[in-house]
């Protein structure tokens, strides 16, 4: 059954990107102050990653904004693209994050040297990092899964690898002050890794996304039991879907008895759209053509003839 995304789902949305954005702009200054005064590398590494997710929330709060608006001439059929691109947008700048971060840190193994012990206030800006960020995960994700938002699911999963990345940090530093000072550098190194996966993943999505990726195959499955359940139906000529950025669109042609009457044809195309808009979640613009089976059957006939240079005899 399709989850209805009312007024209060779409208002939870928008309070999810604003939480996003001040809790990132939070622990991108804390973090940094903390990694300045306690001389922590994956501290510092940490915070750049944060100052990164102020860079996404921001693009997220524009993204979804734009997104929502309606068709209009030059776009027919919405700006919900608007968030793939921010999506993939994301995904680059964890990428570019990602490679800075690995390139300090090895650059600091590869010197080697005495590497200084960061002071024990590091262990506890990790640790407020993993929880406001896994906190901001579950709140983000939870909305987009709700109003179907790809830039709101990529900020939340942006979090995610926040507190993911902060874990090695927070025994890192720990190492670090049980002497193994080397683990400093060496966690913000790890964070560079966990960075580069999230936005690898995401930037993959979201450019799939963009090239009108269609709906997953049992969805498609479902479609077509939907339809071929309506009676009059009597088969798929074909069946196309892609997203829309939160919304999806369907595109196909069923086949009908050649003698049907025009009210009999309208009543099984709002049959269709009604079942599908009510099992299928998210799925908004249906598109139905109509065809006679015979016509169908006909077209074949005078295909496979050509194909053996004979003459065709069509059928009435």
């Amino acid at each position: 059954m399709a989850v209805i995304v009312d007024e209060k789902c779409k208002s939870c949305a928008t309070r999810a990107m604003w939480a996003c954005l001040l809790g990132n702009i939070f622990l991108c200054i804390f973090k940094g102050i903390v990694g300045v005064v306690s001389g922590s590398l994956a501290v510092l590494a940490d915070a750049v990653h944060s100052g990164a997710d102020v860079l996404d929330s921001t693009v997220t709060l524009i993204a979804t904004h734009l997104g929502k608006k309606p068709p209009d001439k030059s776009h027919p059929y919405g700006h919900g693209k608007t968030e793939f691109i921010a999506g993939a947008f994301i995904g680059t700048v964890l990428l570019f994050g990602a490679a800075v971060i690995a390139v300090v840190s090895a650059s600091s193994l590869i010197r080697g040297g005495r590497y200084p012990q960061p002071h024990f206030i590091a262990i506890a800006a990790a640790a407020i990092s993993i929880i406001v960020n896994e906190m901001m995960f579950r709140y983000a994700k939870c909305a987009a899964t709700r109003v179907n938002s790809a830039a709101l699911e990529a900020e939340a999963w942006d979090n995610r690898a926040d507190c993911l990345s902060s874990l090695p940090v927070f025994f890192g530093v720990l190492g670090a002050q049980l002497g193994f000072r080397s683990l400093d550098p060496l966690a913000a190194l790890l964070v560079g890794v966990l960075v580069g996966k999230v936005g690898f993943e995401l930037l993959s999505k979201n450019l799939h996304s963009l090239m009108d990726a269609p709906l997953h195959s049992e969805q498609i499955e479902r479609i077509r039991e939907l339809v071929a359940a309506v009676q009059g139906v009597e088969g798929i000529g074909y069946l196309r879907t892609r997203g829309m950025g939160r919304h999806y669109l369907a595109d196909m042609q069923i086949l009908v008895d050649p003698n049907i009457t025009v009210e009999k044809s309208n009543a099984i195309d709002h049959e269709i759209k009604t079942a599908l808009r009510r099992e299928i979640k998210h799925l908004e613009d249906i598109t139905i053509a109509c065809k006679s089976r015979t016509a169908r059957k006909s077209k074949r006939i005078l295909s496979r003839a050509k194909q053996a240079d004979e003459p065709a005899l069509e059928t009435v």
